[in-house]
């Protein structure tokens, strides 16, 4: 089958997409992949066409401030889906996020050909974009008007043939809340790393310079104050003034709106010394680091957003064996009392009594990792990362 995936993102470091799209592969399928170029230089794909749309970074950015209440974003992708479905003879159309919906089934009715549309949701859509500071922060706000994706979410979901969701949670949240969705029509898909590239890179032996001697606290994936990073280091700041020893691994790009705010926590007289932040790494390197790491941090803000489904980073903690401190998002909250692979907080008191906790017991880390590495493990015995695959078969 020739299935066509599309992206509105520059695909390279798109590792869920990737992941899917080998996935595919393996299933005998052509994939076909549509993203954006912004006159960068980007990877060749030897078992896989890439077509990219051109234009500036900044004039896409403005066309997705807009795009709440006009029709530019839509319709740039519209024209490119229609070429890119009639270009490549799809019989199929795997969606990223539930922006592009519309503009999706726009496209392949233009292309006249009745192919099927598959909606993957990488977030709570409605709810992330109310949570994004460019949003909802000053004159921003009265242009996206990100509320109004409360009442859209619907109709985009009804262009959909087939949806793809990270957590059962947020599958049971969407047919409680859209009675035309049918529970056999959405598949769930959580956010798993690709074992085989895990495996791969700890074959390859990769090296990082990083190295701390006391007990180090780590959070990989992008720095926000939606994220709840902004939330853990004044608490951190608490911690040190007590006398707790610890270091602080941060790795992943800063949101453009919290820079100056991190900034000023990177240095801070107490915590400069116990914080190292590496603005971006590869994720092949990722495997390596684990190995450096005593604990894993997820401190999500608790939010619909949050709920719809468990954060890669999650999954990576589980991977190399690192006990999990996090908040109680429902989805992130159900896999680790599951699977017994983490310490739970709700409160500032908390966060510091359950890290103390941990940090003083290594009989306890290791336990909690050990049963992370498990059940991931029994995740992939399972085949949880495949249900989406069916579709297809379908």
């Amino acid at each position: 089958m020739n299935i066509g995936v599309v992206v509105d993102n520059e695909f390279d470091h798109d590792h869920r997409v990737q992941k899917e799209i080998r996935l595919l592969q393996d299933e005998g399928h052509t994939i076909f992949v549509l993203c954006f170029d912004f006159k960068n230089t980007y990877k060749t794909y030897p078992d896989l066409t890439v077509n990219r749309v051109r234009i500036h970074r900044k004039l896409r950015d403005l066309f997705v401030l807009l795009s709440t209440n006009f029709k530019f974003y839509e319709r740039l992708w519209k024209n490119n889906i229609t070429q890119f479905i009639t270009n490549n003879n799809l019989d199929a159309l795997h969606v990223h996020d539930l922006y592009l919906a519309k503009a999706a089934k726009k496209g392949i009715q233009k292309s006249t050909r009745n192919i099927p549309l598959t909606l993957d949701l990488h977030e709570n859509y409605p709810a992330a974009i109310n949570s994004y500071e460019w949003a909802v922060k000053g004159w921003r706000k009265y242009v996206v008007q990100p509320q109004k994706w409360y009442k859209k979410e619907g109709e985009y979901l009804n262009y959909a043939d087939r949806v793809i969701v990270l957590s059962t949670s947020f599958k049971q949240n969407l047919l409680e809340r859209f009675a035309f969705l049918k529970s056999e029509s959405i598949y769930v898909h959580p956010n798993m790393p690709d074992f085989e590239s895990f495996q791969t890179f700890e074959k390859n032996d990769y090296d990082v310079e990083f190295d701390s001697k006391l007990p180090t606290l780590f959070y990989f994936g992008v720095v926000a104050k939606r994220r709840g990073i902004m939330d853990i280091l004044p608490w951190m700041i608490e911690l040190l003034e007590e006398g707790n020893q610890f270091h602080t691994l941060i790795i992943g790009p800063t949101d453009k709106a919290d820079k100056t705010l991190f900034q000023s926590y990177i240095d801070h007289p107490i915590l400069k010394d116990h914080l190292t932040y590496i603005p971006w790494a590869d994720v092949k390197y990722l495997p390596a680091y684990l190995k450096k790491i005593t604990i894993g941090l997820a401190p999500f803000q608790v939010n619909a957003q949050h709920d719809s489904g468990v954060a890669n980073k999650l999954f990576q903690y589980m991977y190399g064996e690192i006990p999990i401190l996090a908040t109680k998002c429902k989805a992130q909250q159900e896999l680790i009392e599951s699977a017994e692979c983490g310490l739970l907080y709700e409160t500032k008191e908390e966060f510091k009594t359950e890290l103390k906790r941990l940090i003083a017991n290594p009989n306890l880390r290791q336990k909690l990792g050990e049963n992370g590495k498990k059940k991931l493990l029994e995740l992939y015995e399972n085949r949880a990362d495949r249900e989406f695959l069916e579709i297809y078969r379908e």
